[in-house]
């Protein structure tokens, strides 16, 4: 196999290794913490991952690998340049967050050890996710996976001696247990970078990456506000309790992300190419019996929602099992934006996936402020889902606007989400008549046996892709 085919197939598992731990330590965090603990928890990680997209200024995504490609000849140079304007830029946001700090922690709701945590990862982690895109960059597998799985494995590992050791004070056990663990592994690199850069910063490069990733800062920012401003306003709204339950219904949904990066790793080339070659029934033959694939994946998660919450949480987590369905029928949607904004990007239009993704974010933030505090946590499952279509449905519109026309058949793709919903809607209803629910599972293995030949040739087409790239 060539070099880039062992790569994709490397970063491919450590993908899916990483979210199958994060799934695994799920129960472990759950049983050793209270619900209020868990819950404070996943508050602290979602401000970490909303304020970073600022503090940091995504400089890890797309503008680090346009830089690998206009600076080839000077990468240290510029992997430094990158270090120390993230640095700068989260230096500039923690002064604004320790001087307004009586202001602020109204609505962070994290102390100064913890917002202190927060400034200290977003200063070292920059530096390993540069590593880790150039190492991606360079189809340099090796090393990238072990330094991967270390550190993924020493995290939850430390956090959980932390957890014994420290059991009357476990929030912060279980924080910074595992946060500085990956300190040590971001502070190696740190010090790496700054060795081979030799100490040059050039402001040219600061110049291209601002200009590169501040028209999509607010992009960032509403896709992460759509998938995870639901767990801040629950905290805010109703508290941290029943914010865990909604996480640990979250991470059950996590089953159908792990289904979906598999299937978009193939998905994404396969369509760019194609679209080049002005191939589009191809991409639509081939797309659909895959999402027929990952919808059955998603109503298998609703379906056994309740041994799944069973087999991650403690008896006091199962009315989480009432959030699953639509939490998974919000993913699958979310899923589907990937199918008509993956052309859009190849065309070069970004901007019409911007607005789809901060229309939603804004209607999602609404919506929770009006039903949250009136029936839940639960509510905020219905306000996804129904964010989510929006986003897919303005997404299905931007792709008709940039191409002149809908590459997929529109009314297998309703029936299709019509199903997701139904499923979605109807299940909670079953989980006591454990019958009727394995019986739904039945229907659809027999939709998946009856559609088999085409689901074959489907994956022998892609098969075919990678194996030419191979050769080429």
């Amino acid at each position: 196999m060539s070099a880039p085919s062992k790569a994709s197939i490397v970063f491919l598992l450590v993908s899916m290794f990483q979210k199958g731990l994060a799934y695994i330590t799920t129960p472990i965090y759950t049983n050793l913490l209270t619900t209020d603990e868990y819950g404070r928890v996943a508050v602290f990680l979602t401000w970490f991952q909303l304020i970073g997209i600022v503090a940091m200024f995504s400089l890890q995504a797309g503008v680090f690998n346009n830089g690998m490609l206009e600076y080839k000849d000077k990468r240290d140079d510029y992997m430094l340049s990158m270090l120390v304007l993230s640095n700068l830029i989260t230096a500039g946001v923690g002064v604004i967050l320790i001087v307004g700090f009586p202001f602020w922690n109204r609505y962070l709701r994290l102390d100064m050890p913890l917002l202190l945590l927060m400034l200290l990862l977003f200063l070292t982690q920059p530096a390993m996710n540069f590593w880790q895109s150039r190492q991606r960059f360079s189809y340099k597998y090796k090393a990238l996976a072990i330094a991967t799985i270390s550190s993924c494995v020493a995290s939850p590992a430390v956090a959980v001696i932390c957890i014994l050791l420290f059991p009357g004070n476990r929030l912060y056990a279980r924080l910074f247990g595992a946060e500085l663990a990956l300190v040590a592994f971001y502070l190696f690199f740190y010090v790496q970078t700054f060795v081979r850069g030799r100490g040059k910063v050039n402001l040219s490069y600061w110049k291209f990456a601002l200009t590169f990733n501040l028209p999509l800062i607010p992009h960032y920012l509403s896709q992460y506000l759509l998938s995870s401003s639901d767990k801040l306003m629950i905290s805010y709204l109703v508290g941290d309790t029943q914010t865990a339950f909604y996480n640990v219904a979250y991470s059950v949904a996590a089953v159908a992300t792990i289904v979906w990066g598999a299937i978009n790793t193939s998905l994404l080339p396969f369509t760019y190419e194609n679209c080049q070659a002005k191939k589009y029934k191809r991409i639509a033959d081939v797309t659909i019996p895959l999402m027929l694939v990952f919808a059955a994946a998603c109503m298998t998660v609703i379906v056994f929602a309740p041994e799944l919450i069973a087999i991650m949480a403690p008896p006091e987590y199962q009315i989480a099992i009432y959030v699953v369905p639509p939490v998974v029928g919000g993913v699958f949607f979310q899923c589907m934006y990937y199918i008509f904004a993956n052309p859009v990007y190849y065309f070069k239009k970004p901007k019409y996936v911007m607005y789809a993704s901060l229309i939603a974010a804004i209607v999602n933030v609404i919506l929770n402020y009006i039903f949250i505090p009136k029936f839940g946590f639960t509510a905020a499952g219905y306000t996804t889902i129904a964010s989510y279509m929006l986003q897919a449905f303005i997404d299905y519109l931007a792709m008709k606007k940039v191409m002149g026309f809908s590459i997929y058949n529109t009314k297998l793709l309703l029936g299709l989400s019509a199903a997701v919903i139904a499923v979605s809607l109807v299940s909670t209803l079953t989980y006591r008549f454990i019958l009727i629910r394995y019986g739904l599972f039945l229907a659809m293995l027999a939709v998946i046996y009856v559609n088999r030949s085409r689901l074959t040739e489907t994956f022998k087409t892609i098969k075919k892709r990678d194996s030419a790239e191979t050769k080429g």
